[in-house]
């Protein structure tokens, strides 16, 4: 009897744990298939290895939230594929191309593959980012199909890369943007849709940053301005954290200075992150000014988001760790949020 009371306890507590989360259940991939037709569900599948930094955070964080399970479970039968054991989860990896981990594949009932995409995502936005596989402008699976059966528009082309790109699984992205890039005049350059092309594909300083820079005000009507700015953000921050951290040797004083006064014409909203950033970047090239930038930091912190604080604090503590004293490392480390990027600073300035 108590052994039964054992057993009953165990399986209830199973039961607790997986509503909490996501509920993966072990099963194939063909076995999964014909359960979601039963169940008129869709199939999620994780595809993962075991030395796979993100696919463990992944795992220990995010899957097992309660706004996953309330999402994922009356909607998809959940299975995980480990590829990097060799066996099946190697042969689907092979089967759906997986190159990168972790990558996550939708079917449907009929085991069509209706959206794919890889990469962590390491909060609840994650669901956003399923959502897309319900978007028909989005949805790597229904892209793939009309652009197989020889759909060309260019806003569908646009759609149709940016989807094959969150992939990862085309060797040759690179040369199919480019030779998008060249076939498009001005007009169909800008839309929406071509939005990644200058995300992902456009330093700052390329012809392609150029041109979205000379167009700013005509994207920002077809696209939202909030959207055409974060591009702008993100390729600025990337510009200056490569500056602070050494990894960029065209930059001198002077093309810092033009780069700050092309930064300052694109009318961003007011934020300490870019102003930090430039007189880092500026401290790095000069070897002179830590100190100054250090007081500096300590006034504006409280000021900034949390993301914005600890990224810049990871480019300059690491990028100027020789023009800091040990004290104010100390100091700034202590500003950061994140431990696990604190972590990863401290090892790197040893």
């Amino acid at each position: 009897m108590k052994k039964n009371i054992f057993v009953f306890t165990l399986l209830l507590l199973t039961l607790t744990v997986c509503g909490q989360g996501i509920c993966f259940q072990d099963l194939t991939i063909e076995q999964a298939v014909e359960q979601a037709k039963k169940e008129n569900k869709h199939v999620f599948i994780d595809f993962y290895t075991d030395w796979c930094g993100p696919c463990k955070l992944m795992a220990a964080q995010v899957f097992p939230m309660k706004e996953m399970g309330d999402y994922f479970n009356p909607k998809y039968i959940s299975i995980k594929q480990n590829a990097g054991k060799g066996g099946d989860g190697e042969k689907s990896a092979e089967k759906f191309g997986v190159k990168a981990y972790p990558t996550f594949v939708i079917l449907d009932g009929n085991g069509e593959l209706v959206h794919m995409f890889a990469g962590g995502v390491p909060d609840v936005s994650f669901i956003d980012k399923v959502e897309e596989a319900f978007q028909p402008d989005k949805a790597f699976g229904a892209l793939k199909k009309r652009y197989d059966a020889g759909e060309r528009t260019p806003k569908f082309v646009a759609s149709y890369l940016e989807a094959l790109q969150n992939t990862h699984t085309a060797a040759n992205i690179n040369d199919l943007v480019e030779e998008f890039y060249k076939s498009t005049n001005t007009e169909d350059k800008i839309c929406a849709e071509c939005l990644f092309l200058f995300d992902s594909y456009a330093r700052v300083g390329s012809e392609k940053d150029e041109f979205l820079t000379e167009h700013r005000d005509r994207f920002r009507e077809v696209a939202g301005r909030e959207q055409v700015d974060d591009i702008f953000k993100r390729k600025y921050v990337a510009y200056y954290g490569q500056v602070i951290l050494g990894y960029d040797r065209t930059t001198n004083q002077e093309t810092l200075e033009k780069t700050n006064e092309k930064f300052a014409s694109l009318g961003l909203p007011v934020n300490p992150l870019y102003s930090l950033l430039q007189a880092a970047a500026a401290a790095k090239l000069n070897g002179k000014g830590a100190t100054e930038l250090y007081e500096t930091t300590k006034t504006v912190a409280t000021k900034m988001e949390t993301k914005d604080l600890d990224m810049y604090l990871y480019y300059t503590i690491i990028g100027l760790k020789d023009l800091f004293n040990d004290t104010q490392k100390e100091d700034l480390l202590a500003l950061m949020n994140s431990e696990s990027t604190k972590g990863y600073v401290k090892r790197s300035i040893k």
